[in-house]
């Protein structure tokens, strides 16, 4: 049984309730728990750094759910970031090449975000995004975790969530993602174990 850390990333405003953001996250607990132990946070809730810090030690796998505003991360998220990714616990020193010092190795992360831009301006060269795909867009979050040693699962995203929401295909379309997702992570498992 994996240990999978699930934390939600979403900042309410008066525009952006974070129902689709608490949906998901909501979706992903019910269904991984089936199988896994499932370690929760809700960042808008609050949190203690020495408990977030042993949760991620305790994790094989971290989910983040979390809304793009403005082309990045909610600030709660990021100040979460920069309170507990400790040095001497995420990362280190590095005796070889730049960003090989992380202290995470063996352990997995997946980002699942929403977004208002639409899927097809991603990969278009004409398109708003200049032929970036999604997750070019999400780099620093994803470097981020690189650099302290995760492996990346494959990410997932919902878009045009606030002129085209389609909650119920999206939750469908997550649950064959985190089973798709799992299921190669037992197999790996397996075949490294």
């Amino acid at each position: 049984m994996s240990t999978i850390l699930v934390i939600l990333g979403k900042q309410t405003r008066a525009f952006a309730k974070g129902a689709y953001n608490q949906g998901l996250f909501d979706t992903a607990v019910t269904f991984l728990e089936q199988h896994h132990q499932v370690l929760t946070t809700v960042i808008e809730q609050g949190y203690d750094v020495a408990e977030e810090i042993e949760k991620f030690k305790q994790a094989d796998v971290v989910i983040y759910q979390y809304p793009v505003y403005w082309f990045m991360m909610p600030a709660l998220l990021k100040q979460y970031l920069d309170d507990v990714y400790a040095y001497g616990v995420f990362f280190g020193h590095a005796d070889g090449a730049y960003g090989s010092g992380g202290l995470m190795q063996g352990k997995k992360v997946m980002l699942s975000t929403t977004w208002n831009a639409p899927a097809d301006v991603f990969g278009d060269a004409e398109a708003f995004f200049e032929g970036a795909t999604r997750d070019q867009a999400l780099a620093p979050m994803r470097k981020t975790h690189q650099f302290c040693g995760f492996e990346e699962l494959p990410h997932f995203s919902c878009h045009d969530i606030i002129a085209n929401p389609d909650f119920a295909s999206d939750r469908e379309r997550f649950v064959a993602h985190l089973q798709a997702s799992f299921a190669n992570v037992a197999a790996a498992a397996v075949t490294h174990g």
